[in-house]
């Protein structure tokens, strides 16, 4: 078998139908052995838009795949890569590279920089594992040593070829396949401490779940589902975990930011008595700029990185992954043993004693949108008329800013239906992240919420929208500028160029694209998508200039305290 075979054998077993990427001279060879596998190649207009879709196809199937050349290829890749990582999104890069032999011949080819092995070191920073596939001896072994670290650690890896080795013959059986998950096993010290903790929560007078985005990279929301109905616990997620469960279940509250989000569900979270903080990086913008006010003996922080931590105790050993599972289990024994346990706990349409219900909790739709006649766009008028027009399959991809934080009072009705660069928090994810969305899911037509300064950066995967006849709704906020940047430091630097973005589309190649100002244009143009969805389609949303969501008004609020000069200087 050939290390091409190889590569791609184990792709296509792990669940690869679809890669992204750019071809380039070095990396020809194995864009022709792809075009000829059963795997197919979506070609974006850059080398960051394949990276930005290769991480939604990851966040929603657990694997994706990004193919460039080397140098001007992969370093653009650097970026994407970065926020895959620290957002634990598995995305493999695979870089071609000079063949060995005209490297050992010529040390100044095209696009290499200082050393042989620069561009790989600069990969190691920004993945779990990393490899150089040039010799048939090892590189089965070092394939599948990447693709391993990649899945136990829920983060990308890099893999590069030089041009010259992917025909060389790999001497002896591989087993591509991947393994098994092997059987969960706990040591019984490890399990009585975790059966301990659930005894603890269970004995809160206001037990609650808040919920973040490792549960979902290591597919742990079917799993917290089963323990929440259970016990009846409430959930409420970060704003990066948002839809680890459907928005409309009974039990589910909504976005938890700290001081910047919804004020009915921090009073929730922050009055619990027991607060299992779950898979969820305290980082500052799920935490809405560490606003978070929790007595410390009231939370039960448990995370991958440090396993669980309440005051000064601490098991690194009860990560989320091995918690949930030992609750699940546990509390099925529980469960038998005592009836009234199950009686008083087993409820999830009825809250605990002291809570509010949460919004949506009775599952009913938002209720029709009613447009204002001659009333100009306000963003969160905007929301209101895209909760009201999302048809349940759709996959929401929100870009940093107010796309974003508006964004989050969305209630969604799938799992893992919102995706976003919510910490790494880089402009341009979404509508490249929209190619990636599709490739893992065509039945979910992506909707795609993008800024106007955010889509400058990005605009060209609109053409890669067309190409595919990808039946993505593009809505661009247009306020002139960068709506987050103003109310922390003004000044003509956060200006953007006038574009006509429904021009652009067309040019482009998208079905329609079109200007809205008003309610009644809006909701008219929203309409019109609902019966047409067969191909993309822009909107390009006039908002005034100083017109915000409250989420974002109040994080810029916060963060103008960090980015103004001190007065008088």
């Amino acid at each position: 078998m050939q290390i091409v075979e190889a590569l791609i054998e184990a792709l296509w077993q792990r669940g690869v139908r679809r890669v992204y990427g750019v071809p380039g001279d070095y990396v020809l060879g194995l864009f022709a052995r792809l075009e000829a596998s059963p795997i197919e190649v979506i070609c974006t207009a850059g080398e960051e838009g394949a990276g930005f879709a290769a991480d939604a196809h990851a966040r929603l199937t657990g694997l994706g795949v990004v193919v460039v050349t080397y140098g001007v290829g992969a370093l653009k890749l650097l970026n994407p890569v970065a926020g895959a990582y620290a957002e634990r999104s598995p995305v493999l890069v695979i870089s071609g590279a000079p063949g060995v032999r005209e490297s050992d011949s010529h040390a100044l080819l095209h696009h290499r920089i200082r050393a042989d092995d620069t561009q790989r070191r600069f990969f190691q920073e920004v993945t779990a594992a990393t490899a150089v596939l040039e010799s048939a001896r090892t590189a089965g072994d070092e394939l599948l040593l990447v693709l391993a670290a990649m899945q136990r650690d829920s983060r990308p890896g890099y893999l590069e070829i030089p041009r010259d080795c992917l025909e060389r013959e790999i001497p002896w059986p591989l087993t591509l396949t991947p393994p098994a998950p092997a059987p969960l096993a706990i040591p019984e010290s490890v399990r009585q401490q975790g059966e301990g903790w659930l005894a603890w929560l269970r004995g809160r007078r206001r037990p609650l779940v808040l919920a973040g985005v490792e549960v979902a990279r290591f597919a742990l929301q079917e799993t917290l589902r089963q323990v929440l109905e259970r016990e009846g616990w409430p959930l409420a997620t970060s704003l990066s975990g948002k839809t680890l469960l459907s928005e409309r279940h009974p039990l589910v509250l909504g976005v938890y930011e700290g001081a910047m989000g919804r004020p009915d569900v921090r009073a929730q979270v922050e009055a619990s008595d027991g607060l299992l903080v779950l898979g969820m990086p305290l980082n500052d913008l799920d935490t809405g700029l560490f606003t978070m006010q929790v007595a410390p003996e009231a939370a039960l922080v448990v995370d991958m990185e440090q396993g669980l931590r309440w005051g000064d105790e601490r098991d690194e050993n009860l990560d989320p992954l091995t918690l949930l599972r030992l609750w699940a289990g546990a509390g099925n024994d529980a469960m038998a043993a005592s009836p009234s346990l199950a009686l008083r706990h087993g409820q999830p349409q009825e809250q605990p004693q002291g809570f509010d219900a949460p919004a949506g909790g009775d599952g009913v739709l938002a209720p029709p949108f009613q447009p204002e006649p001659g009333r100009s766009i306000r963003v969160t008028r905007l929301m209101e008329a895209i909760d009201a027009s999302l048809p349940p399959e759709a996959t929401v991809l929100a870009d940093p800013g107010d796309a974003l934080f508006a964004a989050a009072d969305l209630r969604l009705q799938g799992t893992n239906h919102f995706l976003s660069s919510t910490y790494w928090a880089s402009l341009g994810f979404a509508l490249p992240g929209a190619v990636g969305a599709w490739g893992a899911c065509p039945e979910r037509g992506p909707v795609v919420l993008i800024g106007d300064g955010a889509l400058l950066m990005c605009a060209s995967e609109l053409a890669t929208l067309a190409r595919y006849a990808i039946p993505a709704l593009v809505i661009v906020l247009d306020n002139g500028g960068y709506g987050t940047e103003r109310p922390m430091l003004d000044g003509p630097f956060n200006d953007v160029a006038v574009v006509d973005h429904s021009s652009l589309a067309r040019s482009l190649g998208l079905l329609h694209g079109e200007r809205v100002s008003t309610e009644e244009e809006l909701w008219a143009a929203l309409q019109r998508w609902q019966g047409h969805r067969t191909g993309p389609v822009l909107l390009s949303v006039a908002i005034a200039a100083g017109d915000s969501s409250p989420a974002l008004q109040r994080l810029t609020e916060a963060l103008a305290q960090r980015v103004r000069p001190p007065s008088g200087t």
